[in-house]
């Protein structure tokens, strides 16, 4: 939702397809080849087994088609075997597909410049995708798993990235008061307690979280320039960093949280003011 809120934005604010596709790619990539470099030099510390050279020798294929997005590999051999989430290197990457996805069909939407008809297109999208979701539909099934996508998590993932999109449509200063968000805190609650959050989420949640993110709180405003944007390192390096500290002790649940939030939050903060913050300066590079 968040997503679909701050990429349908930057859609309007790019001033060509080439603009808006480059800063997408410079958003996502340079950090993602830092992290497999990182992860490659961890390679010898946490693999068990006699065939080392071999490993680092296969994990340019795990390297390369993580930096695929659509063909992403999640083992190799020797590494993570004897955790309780056994083998799986980074988890997390399964969704970078489906945001790329939505990204390349937001760019139907550039040759649209009446916001109107943005609007209705963006709403149609958004219930023929809530309407497969709710019906768990198998459609285009086929077509789409030849890029590896399944159905299922994408009319869910669409759904909720088409919802932030209209959002922005919406005049937040007029509608973000105190009782509408506690009235959709309280829609929220009452649909798990009846058991219809599947069916309300997607129209409460994406509200729910934008309203609540855009509200200008002084404190947390100034933590968040000091700190930078830490949202893509903590999501890249959070799944490595639990399988890392569990690879090596066995840790209770509330002790792997806090230390892996400790630790994914300097990675984040490194990867975000020594490369995302700086590839972003070349943003207007292509135009």
């Amino acid at each position: 939702a968040l997503s679909g809120y701050f990429i349908f934005l930057s859609l309007q604010r790019s001033k060509t397809i080439t603009n808006y596709f480059w800063k997408r790619i410079l958003r996502l990539y340079p950090a993602l080849i830092v992290l497999m470099v990182f992860t490659l030099v961890l390679i010898p510390f946490l693999y068990v087994g006699n065939h080392l050279t071999s490993t680092i020798k296969n994990y340019g294929d795990y390297a390369l088609n993580g930096l695929s997005l659509y063909r992403v590999k999640y083992y190799i051999t020797g590494v993570f075997e004897n955790n309780p989430y056994k083998g799986a290197i980074n988890g997390s990457l399964w969704t970078l597909a489906y945001e790329f996805t939505m990204y390349m069909l937001l760019i139907f939407l550039f040759f649209v410049r009446k916001k109107k008809i943005s609007l209705v297109l963006l709403f149609i999208g958004f219930l023929i995708s809530y309407w497969f979701f709710q019906t768990e539909s198998t459609f285009a099934h086929q077509s789409f798993l030849k890029i590896n996508l399944d159905t299922t998590q994408l009319y869910r993932l669409s759904t909720y990235f088409l919802a932030g999109s209209l959002i922005t449509f919406l005049d937040l200063k007029k509608l973000n008061t105190l009782y509408v968000r506690i009235g959709l805190f309280l829609i929220i609650v009452i649909s798990l307690l009846f058991n219809t959050y599947p069916v309300i989420a997607p129209f409460v949640i994406p509200l729910f979280l934008i309203f609540v993110g855009i509200l200008n709180t002084k404190y947390i405003n100034g933590l968040g320039e000091k700190m930078g944007d830490l949202s893509y390192g903590v999501y890249i390096y959070g799944f490595l960093v639990q399988q890392i500290f569990m690879n090596y002790f066995h840790l209770c649940p509330l002790e792997l949280m806090v230390l892996s939030l400790i630790f994914t939050y300097i990675l984040a903060y490194l990867s975000w003011h020594f490369v995302e913050e700086k590839m972003l300066k070349y943003k207007n590079f292509i135009k």
